[in-house]
């Protein structure tokens, strides 16, 4: 039998639904009629080819210098995106303990999709007219339309295990795109009052109410943004190493965000990162990320108290990642990480399901990609649907640059006559060279952390984390990194020494998380020909003209 292309499948398809209601009206079935009469999903429909259409027509829009990206947020206004991130021009991926990680602004036509400038609006030790920020780095920025001429930006400065996290905002003016020169604390109002915004009033607020989990010192942050219910402008906040959630409302200065309704159960469960919406009814759901798990859900009458956090079968196998709770029209969009991989990548599938009622759901995307698709944010402007998320190319994390585009006009689905799905390419391999984000090991997932200066792209041997045997194909200066004495550390400076090599006076640094995994530097002049055999933990790294191989090659050779 021949196939039908895709629309004039479709289109057979709807005259024979409409054949299927004319009977069950004529038998007197009026709920089959209603619940049929207005499929979500056209039947045939392939959520991971319009997952694919969506990636071929993404563009990035951070800069070229940016090497870790994360974390962003958009306002759309004008013909125009106003994209807020996180970003540092030192190694992919970002921590709040990393002070090289800044807050930027990149301002995109949607008619070009060419971005036409990017602003630096927060970073650490920046002096400002009113204020100098401390060192710290300047986290999760989060962008508000502030009234017809300005948009405000929030961020978090973050130095953890130091000081208490405090969130800022700065305003832009879009008529002269322009920062204001000077900055300001937001502020949280709690049962006990308003403050300044950091985490210790968000966790005395929520420990008041049972929450027992230890307080931290940073990781508050405005999360899923902004929103408005009745007239009124709300967010969902979080603490991330804390693992706590309220629905907060976001007072008329814009400044203020008063804490509603926290929810955090149970707490057996790591739970943060949520993404919240109203249903039909008016009462409150929230998808909360889990560290610990799958996504769990959570409903309130009133935003206030919530029911317990429990999974639910519409998301069978969820990961620890942001997961999205949007509505456009009369449908709500609901997307969550999957924890398949594709090709080994963490973060490579990423599903967006639609529903009418927030209870029953159905496949409309579906994205898969060895570049990862994670922390995306969905805007509606003048009927299309715009996403930006989190992408990369080699680094374990992903986590390197910003990506922007149409998702669809809003409740269409995009033709699929002729399309097929084309294999997804393996990453390219990496180069062994040291520096932030090279993977380490053949057998391990492992990248490295960081990298002193005088070791800054040498090439090291990528072999297993178990032993590794080698021979020098040339003469010349040879180092070796093994983890410092400590309990559980795999420590081999004995075998070193007594091969040759000699301690390097260089302070011990993080190869690869850890404690135990933080390494010291030996050196040797080697001979060609020269072989080595050590057990776990070495790594070599060859000196400008040195070069060492696997041997035999490709052979491993493992304990019993």
């Amino acid at each position: 039998m021949r196939s039908m292309p895709f629309s004039d499948s479709k289109q057979q398809q709807q005259r024979l639904l409409r054949l299927f209601f004319m009977f069950a009206a004529i038998l007197g079935m009026p709920e089959v009629v209603c619940l049929a009469a207005q499929p979500l999903i056209p039947l045939g429909w392939n959520p991971a080819i319009a997952g694919d259409q969506v990636l071929g027509r993404l563009v990035t829009v951070t800069a070229p210098q940016v090497k870790g990206a994360h974390d962003a947020e958009m306002v759309i206004t004008d013909g125009h995106a106003y994209i807020v991130a996180e970003v540092n021009d030192v190694k992919p991926g970002e921590s709040a303990g990393w002070p090289e990680i800044y807050a930027t602004m990149s301002i995109v036509d949607l008619e070009t999709l060419e971005v036409e400038e990017i602003f630096n609006f927060a970073k650490s030790e920046q002096v400002f007219e009113n204020v100098t920020l401390p060192v710290g780095a300047c986290f999760v920025p989060r962008v508000l339309r502030k009234d017809e001429n300005s948009l405000r930006c929030f961020f978090a400065s973050e130095d953890p295990g130091k000081r208490q996290s405090q969130t800022w905002f700065r305003d832009f003016n879009l008529q002269t795109r322009t920062f204001a020169p000077s900055i300001h604390q937001a502020k949280l109002k709690t049962a006990s009052g308003t403050f300044d915004m950091e985490p210790r009033h968000f966790y005395a607020d929520a420990a008041a109410q049972g929450f027992s989990k230890p307080p931290t010192d940073a990781g508050l942050f405005l999360f899923d943004s902004f929103k408005q219910f009745d007239g009124k402008t709300y967010v969902a906040i979080n603490n991330f190493p804390g693992k706590q959630n309220a629905i907060a409302l976001v007072h008329d200065d814009l400044a203020t965000f008063e804490i509603i309704g926290h929810y955090n159960e149970p707490q057996s469960e790591n739970l943060s990162e949520s993404a919240v919406n109203r249903l039909a009814d008016g009462s409150w759901m929230a998808i909360c990320r889990n560290d610990g798990g799958n996504y769990h859900f959570t409903t309130s009458k009133d935003g206030r108290k919530w029911t317990v956090g429990k999974e639910l079968p519409s998301v069978p196998n969820g990961d620890n990642s942001k997961p999205t709770f949007d509505k456009f029209g009369d449908i709500y969009y609901l997307g969550w990480q999957e924890s398949t991989r594709i090709h080994g990548v963490h973060r490579s599938v990423f599903n967006v399901d639609i529903s009418r009622d927030g209870k029953t759901w159905e496949r409309k995307y579906r994205f898969e990609t060895a570049k990862s698709f994670q922390y995306p944010t969905f805007r509606e402007y003048e009927g299309i649907v715009w996403l930006c998320l989190t992408q990369g190319d080699s680094s374990s994390s992903r986590k390197e640059r910003i990506m922007f585009g149409k998702l669809e006009t809003a409740g269409e689905f995009e033709s699929q006559e002729g399309k097929t799905r084309e294999p997804i390419p393996l990453p390219p391999e990496q180069t062994a060279v040291m520096k932030s984000g090279v993977k380490l090991f053949t057998d391990r997932d492992y990248t490295i952390t960081e990298v002193p200066e005088s070791l800054q792209g040498l090439s090291f041997l990528r072999s297993t984390i178990e032993p590794v045997n080698a021979i020098c194909t040339t003469s010349g200066e040879l180092f070796a990194l093994t983890p410092g004495e400590r309990r559980g550390a795999a420590n081999r400076e004995r075998e070193l020494v007594a091969a040759g090599f000699e301690k390097v006076d260089l302070p011990e640094f993080q190869l690869f998380p850890g404690l135990i995994n933080r390494v010291l530097v030996y050196r040797k002049n080697v001979d060609k020909g020269e072989r080595f055999s050590f057990r776990k933990v070495v790594l070599l790294v060859s000196g400008k003209e040195t070069e060492v191989v696997e041997y035999p090659p490709q052979t491993r050779h493992s304990e019993n």
